[in-house]
């Protein structure tokens, strides 16, 4: 009798190992854990996070293109978010480490701050403070929004090995189309608010302000060309990196690697880098 019941255990664990059933239980898909980790940040009441985000040009930091930023969720779907700015840009390996290094090697000044807020599925500026008159980057850099991406592109997702205890490391990886469509999207975005505005001719406007709105238009015009034929020809890559707390099933950390080879040499590249770290869910 106690051959047959060890027996019997034996199959019945054999079965779980073959049955995507068991098996599911123990080792959830890399997929469903990032689905599962996407819906616990949509059903959390708030959270704070903080990131760091930076562009380079073969391979070095740009400093007027490296930003340090934090904010809130509030109520599910209202974000803030505010902006620092380092007084003198962050070498490589502080761009690309711990965001939290990032701040403490820098110092750093309030320089921008908005809100937003999801209104019928799509995310609203409310409020928004530029300094000095320069364009706000930070509608581009709301977590929730790059979440929500992740969920609908297409892409691969795989498990990363070595992560720390009660983690899981999942790499999303956009395929070529959707790197591109993503890349296509951000650009035209922001050419459109960088285009001018051709102004009436009115009593009000001068002919030499027409002329100026004029120049400035065509001088848009040629430009927006210019990087419609570069982006033609660049190959581009997009990875994210997604730690999850397995406990919680929750997102703590997110990163993304998007690079743009113009030419296929390693000098003629750009790289975005951004990471954000999130805490106190309730």
């Amino acid at each position: 009798m106690l051959f047959y019941k060890r027996f019997i255990f034996v199959i019945l664990m054999s079965s779980c190992v073959v049955s995507s059933g068991c098996s599911a239980i123990k080792d959830k898909p890399a997929k469903e854990d990032l689905a599962l980790a996407l819906s616990g940040v949509a059903g959390s009441d708030a959270l704070t996070f903080e990131g760091a985000a930076t562009l380079l040009r073969g391979g070095e930091s740009v400093p007027e293109a490296t930003l340090y930023y934090g904010g809130k969720v509030e109520n599910h779907n209202k974000v803030s978010l505010y902006t620092l700015l380092p007084d003198k840009s962050p070498s490589l390996p502080a761009a690309t480490g711990d965001i939290k290094e990032l701040a403490k090697s820098s110092t750093v000044a309030l320089s921008y701050y908005s809100q937003l807020e999801k209104q019928e599925g799509k995310w609203k500026l409310l409020s928004a403070a530029p300094s000095s008159g320069e364009d706000n980057p930070l509608p581009a850099l709301n977590p929730l929004h790059q979440l929500e991406e992740l969920e609908v592109m297409d892409k691969v997702v795989t498990e990363e090995r070595g992560a720390a205890r009660g983690t899981r490391v999942l790499r999303i990886e956009l395929t070529p189309a959707q790197a591109r469509d993503q890349l296509s999207t951000d650009l035209e975005r922001a050419m459109m608010d960088l285009r001018p505005v051709l102004k009436d001719q009115n009593q009000k406007t001068t002919e030499k302000e027409l002329k100026v709105n004029e120049a400035l238009l065509t001088l848009w015009e040629k430009k927006n060309s210019e990087l419609q034929k570069k982006l033609e020809q660049a190959e581009i890559s997009a990875v994210y990196h997604v730690t999850v707390d397995t406990k919680r099933n929750l997102p703590k950390r997110l990163s993304w690697k998007r690079t743009v080879n113009y030419s296929g040499e390693k000098t003629n590249n750009e790289t975005y880098v951004m990471q954000v770290d999130f805490y106190g869910y309730r």
